[in-house]
């Protein structure tokens, strides 16, 4: 009997290739040993006159090496009126930072869920979901260095005076904003972050944004397994296009899923489209 030992996915499931291809790309997956974690997460939604999608997938050098997903995504429709997102980049040396990443993300959204109702987007604490966030990792037990994570967070307001939807955007670390807009990807934080910048031992405050998502345009928030490579032109093209429009949840993941030598890390995005 003769045994197949090709890998991966054919036909119109197979990973487009931007570029030369990556070596750990083409290695059987390895399964990691943190059971709770699992390689990919999804999500997908409609709320009001805004689309969602957000994924989580393991890059392929930690397939190939059985390691555990270090990224942490999240979205929620607080009551049709807000739309939150939330990203987390776990860093690669740090032990367990796959566990602060997921923390990070959980209790930003769990603080906004919180604030929000009882605010305005104006004036709500934004700083404040990251300081819950820090607390979380911080005193989820001892070596709180082990669960260091970035993290980037987000709140859209649905259909503000019928000039767009309004947004703020509050970072630590090196994980991306953007808004996809005329085809373009334009960076929200100007200011180049601290390569050290990260939770529990923020360097200094947050970044922090606000604007008006725009009827055609997209907020996407991205750790900088995707951060990165979108600087790439041929993958900022790529996905530009793509997502011209809100595609499906599996065309979606796809998408994330593309091929080029030297990204191999975890690719998490979160995009609103208007």
């Amino acid at each position: 009997m003769t045994v197949d030992q090709t890998w991966g996915d054919g036909g119109v499931f197979r990973p487009r290739e931007l570029g030369p291809p990556s070596r750990a790309a083409g290695q059987p997956w390895r399964l990691d040993a943190v059971a709770d974690v699992p390689d990919t997460v999804i999500e997908a939604g409609r709320v009001g006159a805004l689309e969602i999608r957000a994924a989580s997938t393991r890059g392929a050098a930690h397939r190939a090496r059985g390691e555990v997903r270090q990224d942490a995504v999240g979205v929620t429709d607080l009551g049709g009126r807000y739309v939150l997102a939330a990203v987390a980049d776990g860093v690669g040396d740090a032990s367990h930072a796959h566990r602060g990443a997921q923390l990070a993300v959980r209790h930003a959204l769990g603080y906004l869920t919180w604030a929000l109702p009882g605010s305005d987007l104006d004036v709500v604490d934004m700083v404040g979901a990251v300081r819950a966030a820090e607390r979380a990792v911080r005193e989820a037990g001892p070596a709180p260095e082990c669960r260091a994570t970035t993290l980037t967070v987000a709140a859209i307001e649905l259909g503000w005076a019928g000039q767009g939807h309004r947004y703020r955007a509050v970072r630590v670390g090196d994980s991306p904003a953007l808004v996809l807009s005329g085809g373009v990807f334009l960076p929200l934080f100007t200011r180049r972050a601290q390569v050290d910048d990260r939770l529990p031992s923020p360097k200094g405050p947050p970044d922090g944004v606000r604007g008006v998502l725009r009827t055609g345009e997209a907020l996407v928030l991205a750790t900088s397994g995707l951060g990165a490579p979108v600087r790439d032109m041929a993958v900022g093209a790529y996905l530009a296009q793509a997502w011209a429009e809100p595609p499906g949840p599996v065309a979606y993941l796809h998408h994330l899923q593309f091929d080029l030598r030297s990204f191999d890390d975890d690719r998490t995005a979160a995009v609103i489209w208007a």
